[in-house]
C-alpha cells in the first residue's frame, strides 16, 4: 500500500503528504527529491524542523575526506533552508500550532509544492508556501519560490534569511577543505567549495515583492553567505520571494559573468517562465518514456511513473564521466557508489527508451578499464576485473572492513569487493545487449570489443582446472545472493563467465574474418592470439550446474545439501531488513538454505530461453520458498520471472511489493535515498515480464502475460535507432514503426514469426 495520497490533476499525477509526519521526514525527503541528472536535492522542509537531513548531490562529485574513509558522493552546500522571523518571533513548525499542511510532488515534472498553515504564539495565523524544481532545460539551475501570507493580521516587520550554507557534511564528515564566500554587486551570493581534485561553484540571485519598505542586507557566516530580506505585508496579501541558483563543477564551469547573466535572465522572466521551459523539456522526455496502461489503478500508474521519474532524474544526461549510483542522487546511501545494479536493472530502461544514454553508462565503464586491469593484476588474474563498487575513477571503492562489532571490538571483513566477481560479466552482458539493440559498431570498435576481450581473459584466468571432475571450476566466490559467501561454482557466476568467454571467441573470429585490420590492432594491444586457445578450452569445459532429477539447478556446489531455515516466514514478513541476522550469525546463515535474493532466478531472467519452461517454473518456485527478499532487488526479479512462466497471480504478489519499495508505510526505509535498481526493476517487470517484450538476435519477441485487470499497454521502444509503437493485451499485439526504417523486422509473437514493415496487428 502506498503511504502517500495519490492525486491526478489534469494529465499529471502528484504524490501528497497531507499531514505533518516527522517520523516519515527522512523517507519523504528521498522520495520527493528534485533530480535532473546533474543534481539531486532532497525535499527537506525550507523552515527549520527537528527531523531532517539536508542534502544536495552533484553527479560525479566525489571525494575521500581522509585516508581511512571511503570515497563518497559529497553532500554539497544547502540552498533550500530559510529562517522566517515575524515581528520578533521565529517561525518553527515544531513549536507552532499546525492548522493545515500539504507537501506534494508532481512525478511528471518533479516540482515540489509545500504549503503549511501555522498559528504562532502571538496569535498570528499565516500560510507559508514553498515551490521548487531542478531544471531539466538548464541542468545547472535550481529554483525556489517562497510565499508568505498573513491570514488574520498584519506583519509589521518580517525577516527572511536564506542563502548558501556550506556547513553540510556526509554524516558528520566535512569534505571541503576550503570554502570562499562572496557577495557581488549587492545582488549575487557566491560560494566556492574546494576539494583536493575538484571545485564547486554555487551562485545565487533572487527577486522579491517590493512594498517600498522592503530592505536587504548580507551576512557572512562560517562557510556560508546569506541575505536578510525584511518586508511588510497585510492580511491576505502575500510577500513573494524567488531564488535562482546556478551550480557547476569545475569541469563544467563557465565564466562568472556568464553565470550572472543567466541568473539575471531567469530572474527577470520569473519562476513561472523558468518552470515552463523545464516543463516543456520534461514533456518531451515523457513522450518517449511513458507507459500507458488501460485498467491500471491510479496508484499503480503513479508507482510506475514514480519509478520512471527517478530513473530520468538519476541519469547524468549526455555525459559518460559518471554513472548512476545505487541511491541515485537522493541520499548518502552506499556513498553514491555504482554497482552491478546499473547494468542489470537500470540500463534496460535507457537501452529501450534512450539508447544514447545507455551508451554513456557503458562508456563510463570503459573509462575505468585501466583500473579494472590493475585490480585483476593485483589479485593475480589476467585481463580486467571490474570493481564491485565504483565512484568516478573506476578503482575499487568497496571498504575492506565494515563497522566494528560492538561486542568483540573487531571489524568485520567485507568480502564483496574481493569475491563478488560477477559484476565483470554483468557489464559485458549489458554491452552485448546494447550492441544487439542498436547495432552501434562505433561503440564496439572504440570500447566494446576491448572490454569483452579483457573480461574473457579475466574469467579464463579465474577458472581452475579440476582434475577429479575433468572440468574448469570457479571457486571461493559470492553470487548476487550475499548470504552465501565463499562458495564454489555459483550457478549465476559460472553461466555468466561462460557467456563472456563464448562471446569473446565468437567476436574475435568474426573480426578476424571481416575486420582484419581492427583484429590485428586488438591482437597487438591485448595479445588475443595468445589467449584465444585458452578461451575456447575453458568455454567448452567449464562446469555448469544443470537441473537435477527434480529439475532444480543447484545454486552452488553445496546449497542443496544444507538444512532449511524452518521459521523463514517470520523473516519474510519482517519490516526490518536483515532481521535474520539478529537471530543467527552470518556463519550460521551461510550454512542454511536461506537467500537474500535468488541467484538462479536472476540467471533465468537474463537468459529466458536457456532452459525449458518447466525447469524455469520449478526453480522460480523452489528458490522463492527459500528467499527472505532482504534485497530490494529481489521482489522485482521474482515478479519478472513469475510473469515469464505465466504464474501471473504470484507475479502480481511480488510486483505489488516491488511497486511500493520506496512508497510503502515503512518510515525507516529509503531514508538514505531511493532504491534506484528496484525502480529500474519495476520497468523491467512491466516491459519484459508482463508485456513480454525483449529484443534478441535481431528479432523482437513479444509474449504478453498481463494481469487480468490490465486491458492494454502502450509504450515506445527504440530498435537500431528507430522508434516502434507497441500496444499489447492478452488478446492482441499491434506494432507501428516510426519513420526512417528500410529493412523489415522479424517479430516473434507467442512463438510465431511475423514480419513488421509499416504496421502489424496480430490476434493471440
Amino acid at each position: 500500500m502506498i503511504h502517500y495520497a495519490v492525486e491526478k490533476r489534469g494529465q499529471e499525477i502528484w504524490l501528497a503528504e497531507r499531514r505533518y509526519e516527522p517520523r516519515f521526514a527522512l523517507k519523504t525527503e528521498s522520495v520527493f527529491a528534485q533530480c535532473n541528472g546533474y543534481m539531486g536535492v532532497r525535499a527537506s522542509h525550507g523552515l527549520s524542523v527537528l527531523d531532517g537531513r539536508r542534502g544536495m548531490f552533484i553527479a560525479g562529485f566525489f571525494n575521500r575526506a581522509y585516508e581511512e574513509e571511503s570515497t563518497e558522493l559529497v553532500n554539497c552546500p544547502d540552498v533550500t533552508e530559510y529562517l522566517l522571523k515575524l515581528d520578533g518571533e521565529v517561525v518553527y513548525p515544531d513549536r507552532a500550532s499546525i492548522l493545515g499542511y500539504e507537501r506534494r510532488l508532481n512525478i511528471q515534472t518533479g516540482e515540489l509544492f509545500n504549503k503549511i498553515r501555522l498559528k504562532l504564539d502571538s496569535g498570528l495565523e499565516l500560510e507559508v508556501t514553498d515551490r521548487r524544481f531542478a531544471s531539466m532545460e538548464d541542468q545547472h539551475l535550481f529554483v525556489q519560490k517562497i510565499i508568505i501570507t498573513p491570514l488574520n493580521g498584519t506583519i509589521q516587520k518580517g525577516e527572511l534569511v536564506t542563502g548558501i550554507n556550506g556547513q553540510q557534511t556526509n554524516s558528520g564528515v566535512s569534505h571541503f577543505h576550503k570554502i570562499d564566500c562572496r557577495v557581488y554587486e549587492k545582488q549575487f551570493l557566491h560560494v566556492t567549495g574546494y576539494l583536493p581534485e575538484d571545485t564547486l561553484s554555487v551562485l545565487m540571485d533572487c527577486s522579491y515583492s517590493n512594498s517600498g519598505e522592503d530592505t536587504k542586507e548580507f551576512l557572512l557566516k562560517r562557510r556560508g553567505v546569506f541575505g536578510r530580506y525584511t518586508f511588510h505585508t497585510t492580511e491576505g496579501e502575500s510577500w513573494n520571494y524567488e531564488k535562482y541558483v546556478y551550480i557547476q563543477k569545475e569541469e563544467d564551469r563557465t565564466e562568472l559573468e556568464f553565470q550572472k547573466e543567466k541568473l539575471e535572465e531567469y530572474r527577470r522572466s520569473g519562476y513561472e517562465s523558468a518552470f515552463g521551459k523545464h516543463h516543456e523539456k520534461m514533456r518531451s522526455i515523457w513522450k518517449q518514456a511513458e507507459i500507458q496502461i488501460q485498467g491500471a489503478t491510479l496508484e499503480e500508474d503513479a508507482a510506475i511513473k514514480f519509478a520512471q521519474y527517478h530513473l530520468i532524474g538519476m541519469m547524468p544526461w549526455h555525459r559518460s564521466d559518471c554513472s548512476i549510483a545505487a541511491k541515485g542522487l537522493t541520499g548518502e546511501g552506499y556513498k553514491g557508489h555504482v554497482f552491478w545494479d546499473t547494468e542489470i536493472f537500470i540500463n534496460p530502461f535507457f537501452l529501450y527508451t534512450f539508447p544514447e544514454e545507455a551508451r554513456n553508462l557503458l562508456e563510463f565503464r570503459y573509462r575505468g578499464l585501466d583500473a579494472a586491469r590493475d585490480k585483476a593484476e593485483a589479485y593475480g588474474y589476467q585481463g580486467a576485473m571490474f570493481p564491485w563498487e565504483a565512484a568516478k575513477t573506476g578503482k575499487e571503492e568497496t571498504p575492506l572492513y565494515a563497522a566494528l562489532n560492538i561486542h568483540t571490538g573487531k571489524a568485520n571483513k567485507v568480502w564483496s569487493g574481493i569475491k563478488e566477481h560477477h559484476v565483470t560479466a554483468d557489464i559485458i552482458y549489458a554491452i552485448w545487449q546494447y550492441y544487439t539493440m542498436t547495432g552501434d559498431e562505433d561503440f564496439m570498435q572504440n570500447c566494446g570489443y576491448e572490454m569483452i576481450f579483457e573480461a574473457a581473459a579475466f574469467w579464463t584466468s579465474r577458472a581452475r582446472w579440476d582434475e577429479a571432475r575433468g572440468c574448469y571450476v570457479i571457486e571461493d566466490t559470492i553470487g548476487p545472493d550475499e548470504y552465501t559467501e565463499h562458495i564454489d561454482n555459483n550457478a549465476y557466476t559460472n553461466y555468466m563467465a561462460r557467456y563472456c568467454i563464448n562471446l569473446a571467441v565468437t567476436l574475435a573470429e568474426k573480426l578476424e574474418r571481416n575486420q582484419p585490420r581492427l583484429y590485428q590492432e586488438l591482437c597487438q594491444k591485448l595479445n588475443l592470439q595468445q589467449y584465444m586457445k585458452g578461451w575456447v578450452d575453458v568455454a567448452d569445459k567449464i562446469y555448469l550446474p544443470v537441473p537435477d532429477t527434480n529439475l532444480i539447478i543447484p545454486q552452488d556446489d553445496t546449497f542443496l545439501t544444507k538444512k532449511r531455515l524452518t521459521n523463514i516466514e517470520k523473516y519474510k514478513k519482517s519490516q526490518i531488513k536483515q532481521a535474520v541476522l539478529l537471530d543467527y550469525s552470518r556463519d550460521e546463515i551461510v550454512n542454511m538454505q536461506v537467500l537474500k535474493q535468488a541467484d538462479v532466478v536472476m540467471l533465468l531472467n537474463l537468459f529466458p530461453h536457456m532452459f525449458p519452461e518447466e525447469v524455469v517454473k520449478k526453480n522460480v518456485l523452489f528458490y522463492e520458498e527459500r528467499t527472505i527478499h532482504d534485497s530490494s532487488l529481489s521482489y522485482c526479479a521474482h515478479a519478472q520471472a513469475c510473469a515469464s512462466i505465466g504464474q501471473i497471480e504470484l507475479a502480481w504478489e511480488f510486483f505489488k511489493r516491488c511497486l511500493v519499495i520506496d512508497l510503502d508505510e515503512n518510515p525507516n526505509d529509503s531514508t538514505d535515498g531511493i532504491h534506484a535498481a528496484s525502480l529500474g526493476g519495476i520497468w523491467n517487470c512491466v516491459v519484459f515480464g508482463f508485456a513480454g517484450i525483449n529484443y534478441e538476435d535481431g528479432q523482437l519477441n513479444i509474449s504478453p502475460k498481463m494481469p487480468e485487470h490490465w486491458k492494454e499497454m502502450q509504450c515506445y521502444i527504440q530498435v537500431h535507432g528507430h522508434e516502434i509503437q507497441v500496444r499489447v493485451s492478452n488478446q492482441e499485439v499491434a506494432l507501428k514503426r516510426g519513420d526512417g526504417w528500410e529493412q523489415p523486422l522479424p517479430v516473434r509473437i507467442n512463438g510465431k514469426v511475423f514480419i513488421l514493415e509499416d504496421s502489424l496487428k496480430v490476434m493471440i
